[in-house]
Formats: C-alpha cells, sequence, structure tokens
C-alpha cells in the first residue's frame, strides 16, 4: 500500500454525512465508535466492495459522478482506466481493479474519492460487515446493519397510514417512502427527496427492538423472549448480540463429528482435539476477523494487532486462531495470544517449534474461567530481527459457556 493511501483514515472509523447525494466530513457518531475497524486496504471487506463495484459490467462515468457522488475529474480517471486506450466499454482492451492501491495511484483519484467510493460500498450493500458494523449516516442519523435491516423492512412492508401513525414518519416522507418502494438499500432511502432528518430518526427510534442475532446496547434493547448478551465490559465495543432466553432442546447433550447437536445448537470441544463435546446454543459460538494489514519489518519488539468480541456468553471454551500471514522467515517469529482480562498464552514459538501453522487450537495458557467479551489481542515479535513480512489478518474462532 502506497504512503498517500496509508494516510487516508478509513471510513471504518470516520464516518461521513450524506444528504441529498452530496458527501462531507462530520464528527464521528457514538455508534460509529464499536465498529471494527477495517482499512481500506485490499483484502479487506471495505477494499473487496469497492473493488467489485468498480469492476461491474455497467459502470458508468454518470453513476461515479453523480450517484457516489465524485468528483467529475476522479470519476474520468477511473472510467479511462476501466475501458481501456480506445475509450470504449465493453471491448478488448478494458481492464480491471485487482487492488485498492491501483485505485489509489489513478490521477485525481485521493482520500476524498476513497472516501466517497467506500460511502457508496457500504451504503449499498457491497460491503460484508457485522450485525453491528456501521453502514453510514445519512441526514445525520446513523444505522448499522441490523438498524438499517428493521428500518427497511418497515418501509418496506407497511401501509402509508402505520408509516405515519405507528412510525411516526412526517406524510411527505411517508408518501414519498410508499411511491419509491421496495428498497433494497439504506443509501437510496437516506437520499430520497422529501426523506429529511425527523423522518429516519423516528423511524429509527420506532424499531430499535432488535431480532435475535441483532446488535444491541443492553437492557429494553431486544425483542420478546430474547435479552442482550455479551456487551463488553471493556468499552471495546458498545453492542452485544440479542439471543433467546427460552430453553433449546437437547443443550448440554453429548456430540461429535459423527453425531451432531440438534437445530439452535452447537457442538463445543472439538476444535480443542476432543472426539466427543457438549451441545450448547449456537449464539454462545463466534468468528472474530480482524483485518491487520500489520507489517512486520525484523520487528524486534512485539507489534500488536487487536480484534473485540462480542456477544458470546461470559467464560471461553474453544480457542482457535486462524492466521494470514505471509512471511520470508516465518520461523523467527513469536506469537502471544491475550485475553480480554490479561491472561495470555504462548501461541507460538517459532525459534523452537518452527513455522507457525495457518490454524492454532490454543491449549495452553489461557484460561476457561476468564473474561470471553472485550478486546483479545495478538502479539507478535520477532527476537532475530531476520525477515519481514505482513499480517493481512487473523480470525478468532471461539465458544463460550456460563462461568
Amino acid at each position: 500500500m502506497n504512503s498517500r493511501l496509508r494516510r487516508f483514515l478509513s471510513f471504518s472509523s470516520v464516518p461521513l454525512l450524506l444528504s441529498c447525494g452530496a458527501a462531507a466530513v462530520s464528527d464521528t457518531p457514538a455508534e460509529a465508535l464499536a465498529v471494527q475497524t477495517q482499512e481500506l486496504a485490499t483484502g479487506t471487506p471495505a477494499g473487496i466492495g469497492v473493488v467489485m463495484f468498480l469492476n461491474e459490467y455497467a459502470l458508468t462515468f454518470n453513476q461515479l459522478d453523480t450517484q457516489v457522488p465524485l468528483n467529475a475529474l476522479a470519476a474520468q480517471s477511473i472510467i479511462n482506466y476501466r475501458f481501456g486506450p480506445d475509450g470504449i466499454s465493453h471491448t478488448a482492451d478494458d481492464k480491471r481493479f485487482v487492488s485498492i492501491e491501483q485505485v489509489d495511484a489513478l490521477p485525481q483519484v485521493g482520500p476524498a474519492a476513497l472516501a466517497a467510493l467506500e460511502a457508496y460500498a457500504r451504503g449499498t450493500g457491497r460491503v460484508e460487515l457485522p450485525v453491528d458494523g456501521w453502514v453510514g449516516t445519512y441526514q445525520g442519523v446513523s444505522f448499522n446493519v441490523s438498524e438499517a435491516r428493521r428500518a427497511l423492512a418497515v418501509v418496506n412492508t407497511q401501509s402509508l397510514t402505520a408509516l405515519q401513525s405507528t412510525y411516526n414518519v412526517p406524510s411527505a416522507a411517508a408518501n414519498a417512502m410508499v411511491a419509491a418502494r421496495p428498497f433494497y438499500d439504506i443509501l437510496t432511502l437516506g437520499r430520497l427527496p422529501a426523506v429529511n432528518t425527523v423522518a429516519l430518526q423516528n423511524l429509527k427510534a420506532a424499531t430499535q427492538l432488535g431480532e435475535e442475532g441483532d446488535a444491541c446496547t443492553g437492557a429494553g434493547t431486544c425483542g420478546t423472549n430474547l435479552h442482550c448478551e455479551g456487551k463488553p465490559y471493556d468499552a471495546s465495543s458498545l453492542y452485544g448480540r440479542c439471543v433467546t432466553t427460552l430453553a433449546i432442546p437437547g443443550d448440554h447433550e453429548s456430540c461429535s463429528r459423527f453425531v451432531p447437536c440438534q437445530e439452535g445448537l452447537a457442538c463445543h470441544g472439538l476444535d480443542s482435539g476432543a472426539t466427543e463435546g457438549w451441545c450448547r446454543p449456537a449464539w454462545m459460538s463466534g468468528e472474530f476477523t480482524a483485518y491487520a494489514d500489520l507489517t512486520l519489518q525484523g520487528n524486534t519488539t512485539p507489534l500488536t494487532a487487536t480484534q473485540a468480541v462480542v456477544g458470546l456468553a461470559t467464560v471461553p471454551e474453544d480457542i482457535t486462531v486462524e492466521l494470514d500471514l505471509a512471511h520470508n522467515n516465518p520461523s523467527k517469529l513469536v506469537l502471544t495470544l491475550e485475553d480480554p482480562g490479561g491472561e495470555t498464552a504462548l501461541l507460538w514459538d517459532g525459534p523452537n517449534e518452527g513455522t507457525p501453522p495457518k490454524r492454532i487450537p490454543v491449549t495452553r495458557g489461557i484460561p476457561r474461567d476468564g473474561t470471553i467479551n472485550g478486546l483479545w489481542k495478538l502479539h507478535i515479535v520477532n527476537p532475530s530481527g531476520v525477515g519481514n513480512g505482513k499480517l493481512r489478518e487473523w480470525k478468532l474462532k471461539l465458544t463460550s459457556r456460563w462461568d
């Protein structure tokens, strides 16, 4: 990634305010603080979403110029690259992007254009996000994935009368919504003429009760027979998850690779190497991916990549780390995993164990009565100082139980 792109602070941490089709920088809303940081780089969800959009067969200058919207010079620069030397679409010399770095290197494409492209990709659903992932801010109203889904479900299905009386949407906005539906993304709804701050704020307020699996912020934010579980105490995220309070048949029964649990349950213990495990509610399992893009250049002092874990029970059972690590001397690396309570495990000792595998079950160091929800840390050090590379991403696969 070149230095100009590195200086670009991703949309994941600095939201933009989208109003009437224009983009302008706004202060970071509280909701965005909980979003997993995803630098706009090749291989991240945001990077993949932008590149996929720019490679779409039907991409046009008008779409970039008026819908994203980009500066006309930046839009033309992208079209010039895509359409190739002859300037005509869908001919043999057309090109496609393979990385964000290629986009960033184009003339007239800078931080503002990259931010606008990420905003458009997020708002139109081209970026894969967790349910508490920040989608965008429209007319001053911020939406995460859960909130956007609930709002669109109401707008697409409720009658004009219900939109006005039950959801407190002003008359002009309600009529505009009904006339333009169905909506398949929150950006289109947020930019609809006559849909203002009041309409979106009232709609969001009236659809606050989360469904099972939705992001939640505490007591009273989930629907019937649900409660908010797994909100970290260390403030690494503002969110937990709405989980059922009802008993699930088969909970605590034995299971294996060949004898699965009943629907709604997951088999714990197998990822730690056991041949027989036990069934627990499926929400007590989770996968959490950090898009680190951490450069490792002979680092004799530890470098750290972090990942917030939310929505699980209270203590860990299985802990597995998966690595996307590119390094020219990986056997020199020492990796340590730290849980939210500060307990650590020597994940891999390269000088004594060799090249770290892609998948590492954690069977030593971190106790199974410690904290699971909160900020986990992966520390990487190269005591020899020999070799260089990059940690592109890492994944935590966890199962949990009640303490």
